[in-house]
């Protein structure tokens, strides 16, 4: 069951908040203060807007809220949960072990045509009763307002467990679940969805294995596969092409080479860690690589006005191929730091399924994914980047670049030297020491 509730944070009950909040806080001073930040409203375009129910968008505590809400909702799939948790293990199938007792004395008979017969019509049905009504299961996971509950069990019993959720959320959340877009799928034959990933259930006859007591059994076969979605990936190829082709993505042409391939590296490196944990990782991504790989060399060669190949030529590294021996050519960038020089080259690491995402993603340079990657090597650099001191550095910074050029121009004013340092990086960003700093400000 794929649940989505209509506009859960704007339907937020003001009231039903406050009284599970005070079932756990004595404190009314800071009922009070919640009660305040809920009904302060907000503006939009320098208009006031009032908060009759929900938790703001972007406030700073609102998704704590919405969990502490919600999580009643959690408390009544618990009892769900054990209200239709029957049985230890699925009854036999009876028609299974028929089977297998005829191919049984096939075997004594030493029948080979009838023996391959059988084994081909057993490994087509299931061992269990996959209908045994004394064997169900539900699980339940939820992320923010999106939820999915798992059933193992009857489509009836399925839509029974739809009904209650709904009648739950309305008389004791005032919350709407959205009829059209809860869906019940079968795991057999269909894919469902859940944050960003799709879900089914795997089958395969042929595939063999062995349990732990060393029999062989089909492996495969009841296993719960995430998949990386065909439209995700069409999308995303998309921004990098033009008539089926890679293309050079424009907003980066202002970049620095260096940015231009560490923002390639981010995005690849952050899509492989999201989906890393699906079985089809591999095949989905490396096309995505293809056209995201040559649509970064083709904004290089726009960049500097070259052609591809000398792109390839000028900035081609050779790295180890990664199974196999010998080396391949990949784009890349040579940059010193405080330790040395350093490669960076576009993506290179293997694109396999993994049981567990990375706990931290970092950019090329070895920074945490999200802090300003260039910004962190120019403070490093330890140098004013208008009169070169080395002495008090600090970061100038401006609301936006834009508008600093605009002051001037409209004007007619002479524009600064620093003002014209920050037009040519296209930065917001300008590090300057201390007398600089204070020159800037003070207009000289």
């Amino acid at each position: 069951i794929e649940g989505d509730i209509t506009g859960c944070f704007d339907n937020i009950d003001h009231t039903i908040l406050l009284n599970i909040l005070s079932q756990k806080i004595e404190d009314g001073r800071f009922i009070e203060l919640i009660r305040r930040f809920l009904k302060a409203g907000y503006l939009e375009f320098k208009q006031m807007h009032r908060s009759l129910s929900g938790c703001p968008q972007g406030g700073i505590i609102s998704p704590i809220l919405s969990n502490i809400y919600l999580n009643e909702f959690d408390r009544y799939m618990d009892e769900i949960i054990n209200k239709n948790t029957k049985g230890k293990k699925r009854r036999s199938n009876p028609e299974y072990q028929r089977l297998r007792g005829k191919r049984y004395t096939a075997i004594k008979k030493g029948n080979l045509e009838e023996i391959k017969r059988l084994t081909k019509v057993i490994q087509s049905i299931s061992s269990l009763d996959p209908m045994d009504s004394n064997f169900t299961r539900v699980k339940y996971v939820r992320y923010a307002d999106d939820f999915v509950i798992e059933v193992i069990g009857s489509k009836e019993m399925a839509e029974s467990i739809k009904e209650d959720v709904a009648t739950f959320l309305k008389e004791k959340l005032s919350l709407e679940l959205n009829q059209d877009k809860t869906l019940i799928t079968n795991l057999g034959n269909e894919k469902a969805n859940f944050l960003g990933y799709e879900f089914t259930k795997a089958h395969c006859d042929t595939k063999m294995g062995k349990d732990k007591q060393g029999n062989r059994k089909r492996t495969v076969n009841g296993q719960i596969q995430l998949l990386v979605p065909h439209k995700v990936i069409s999308q995303k190829v998309r921004e990098f092409t033009q008539y089926g082709e890679s293309f050079v993505f424009k907003p980066r042409l202002k970049l620095p080479v260096l940015d231009i391939v560490n923002e390639y590296n981010a995005e690849i490196r952050g899509l492989y860690n999201y989906y890393c944990l699906a079985t089809n990782v591999s095949r989905r991504l490396y096309k995505f690589k293809y056209f995201h790989y040559f649509s970064m060399v083709h904004t290089i060669a726009r960049k500097e006005n070259i052609s591809v190949k000398k792109v390839i030529k000028k900035y081609g590294i050779d790295v180890p191929v990664k199974d196999g021996t010998g080396t391949r050519r990949i784009v890349g960038v040579k940059y010193h730091t405080k330790k040395g020089e350093k490669t960076m080259t576009y993506f290179n690491d293997r694109i396999v399924k993994k049981d567990f995402p990375e706990a931290n993603v970092y950019d090329s340079f070895g920074y945490d994914i999200g802090f300003g990657s260039q910004l962190i090597t120019r403070l490093n650099a330890n140098k004013c980047e208008l009169c070169g001191s080395t002495e008090n550095i600090e970061v100038h910074h401006v609301r936006k670049l834009k508008d600093i050029k605009d002051k001037y121009k409209k004007r007619g004013r002479h524009i600064p030297n620093w003002v014209l340092t920050m037009s040519k990086m296209n930065r917001k960003t300008l590090i300057v020491c201390k007398d600089c700093h204070w020159d800037i400000h003070g207009g000289k």
